[in-house]
């Protein structure tokens, strides 16, 4: 009779840490807009959500908030996937940063200081990941 193979290990993300995690992509989030209307009232938009008289796509503006967005859902579900969707998400952050250098340097700057947040903040959630 063969045995049956060695059930593998689950990894989740641990209760406490998946709670710092959906506290801190809020905090991302909100710097995100913060950035995004202080720019727009200085008459410095970031260039995905354009000037008032000449707005971009609703659905371009909710283009740097759907990865955060994913990592707190798969936070509330302790998921083992939140670092790597982290990770993921500081890189579009910083790519939508990258698009502003030319026109918009300042508000440039505070999205990549944003994005370097929304790494650390990833790179660390790999602390909160459990065996079990």
């Amino acid at each position: 009779m063969d045995a049956p193979p060695p059930e593998l290990p689950r990894v989740r993300l641990v209760t406490a840490w998946a709670r710092a995690t959906v506290i801190a992509w809020i905090v991302v989030m909100a710097g995100l807009i913060a950035v995004v209307v202080s720019g727009r009232n200085v008459g410095k938009p970031a260039w995905w959500v354009g000037p008032e008289s000449n707005p971009t796509l609703f659905i371009v503006w909710l283009a740097p908030f759907l990865l955060p967005l994913a990592t707190i859902v798969l936070a509330f579900r302790s998921s083992r996937l939140v670092p790597i969707v982290g990770v993921a998400a500081a890189v579009v952050i910083a790519g939508f940063a990258f698009g502003d250098v030319a026109d918009s340097p300042g508000v440039a700057i505070l999205e990549g200081v944003i994005a370097l947040g929304a790494l650390c903040i990833a790179l660390a959630t790999f602390a909160g990941l459990e065996r079990r």
